[in-house]
């Protein structure tokens, strides 16, 4: 199917803020739909893309499907790396705020249950102990300070800013108080709820921001059109079939949709309505 053995060769950059497990079902899933043979690489330590001091494995012809955040692909593009395209397909997943099933996600600002009593709204949060996961995350930092200049605040709204390096590692400090509050990636929430104690009942989401652009999935631009086609058709056929609907619904994931790169000027917007501005970490 491509170049090596007749592999598709898969990359997720999305772990460990979202379960390997969804990306190997996704492979599996491929493999069934495609009749095709199909590897996963698994890179957690980019920041949800490529590394920025190698040369990135589209150039270099060594994968053919990639899953990474939008930050990533933005970069990719603004680089003018001629080997990606981006797959017109997206996942949608549960929201609460998502009422009309749209690919794209959500940023969480949580809480420990027990600030529910003076903590009501985000202006609240004032002074308080804030984790995030790292300076180019959409959902963790840069729609927080968005959200911030919208209020008329900046960063030192905050007490103490801490990078927790990860979303995991936020929620796990909010719930053990290490910090009073967080924005994490609503699908990373969602998920690893069932996997916290008490299945995170001691966490509250006081709002939710967004929506921002869906989870890119981006394919190397050196494939057949013919089976970029194929990619597209069988992720947007996923649910139509029970077995694999439910599979994937433990994900969160309702199905796919159609994608186009226009969602990603937000992403531009957003970076350059906080330009030149961090969380930082600052201690008073």
């Amino acid at each position: 199917m491509s170049r090596k053995g007749g592999k598709l060769r898969l990359a997720t950059y999305m772990c460990p803020s979202h379960p390997v497990e969804l990306y190997e079902l996704l492979m599996s899933y491929l493999e069934e739909s495609l009749d095709c043979e199909a590897t996963l690489m698994y890179e957690s330590r980019a920041g949800g893309g490529p590394l920025q001091d190698r040369v990135d494995p589209f150039t270099d012809n060594s994968i053919d499907i990639a899953f990474m955040t939008s930050s990533a692909l933005v970069k990719l593009l603004d680089s003018k790396n001629q080997f990606i395209e981006l797959l017109p397909v997206a996942a949608v997943f549960k929201h609460p705020q998502n009422k009309d099933n749209s690919p794209g996600y959500y940023s969480d600002v949580i809480i420990h249950i027990d600030g529910k009593k003076h903590v009501k709204e985000f202006l609240d949060l004032r002074g308080c102990r804030w984790a995030y996961s790292d300076d180019e995350s959409l959902s963790g930092s840069t729609i927080v300070l968005k959200t911030l200049r919208q209020l008329g605040e900046n960063a030192t709204f905050f007490g103490n800013a801490i990078k927790s390096g990860s979303h995991l590692a936020s929620v796990q400090m909010v719930l053990q108080k290490q910090a009073e509050a967080a924005a994490v990636d609503s699908n990373t929430l969602a998920y690893n709820k069932v996997h916290l104690q008490d299945r995170g009942k001691d966490l509250f989401v006081l709002e939710s921001l967004g929506p921002l652009p869906p989870y890119p999935i981006v394919v190397n631009s050196r494939l057949p059109g013919e089976l970029k086609n194929k990619l597209s058709t069988a992720l947007l056929k996923l649910t139509d079939t029970r077995l694999w609907g439910e599979r994937i619904s433990k994900f969160g994931i309702t199905g796919f949709k159609k994608n186009n790169i226009d969602e990603y000027e937000q992403v531009r917007d957003l970076k350059e309505a906080v330009q030149n501005v961090g969380l930082g970490i600052r201690y008073y």
